[in-house]
């Protein structure tokens, strides 16, 4: 398994609860194939710095995790399908 940063920017007009909701569902995702949530760090609202499907603000949250390649699939898929979604980024941190 390897360590892998992600970026999520959602749709500012979202509740708190929806937010809760697609960082659960992120996390069900990494869990499903034997990964694990190293950290959520919420940073909320912030102004982007170009529009992004029309929208001029976006709710940023970054996700640390351990998981395998083929679930990183899988999590690229869901987000990309997912409305409230606006831009997802993953990196690589090294191997575990």
């Amino acid at each position: 398994m390897r360590k892998y940063e992600t970026l999520l920017i959602l749709r500012s007009d979202l509740e708190e609860e929806q937010v809760k909701t697609i960082l659960d569902e992120v996390t069900a995702i990494v869990a499903k194939d034997g990964g694990s949530m190293a950290g959520v760090d919420d940073w909320g609202t912030r102004k982007l710095e170009y529009p992004i499907k029309h929208e001029e603000t976006g709710h940023y949250a970054i996700l640390n995790f351990r998981a395998k390649a083929d679930t990183i699939k899988e999590l690229e898929r869901v987000m990309a399908i997912r409305d409230e979604v606006l831009r997802t980024k993953v990196i690589v941190l090294g191997e575990v």
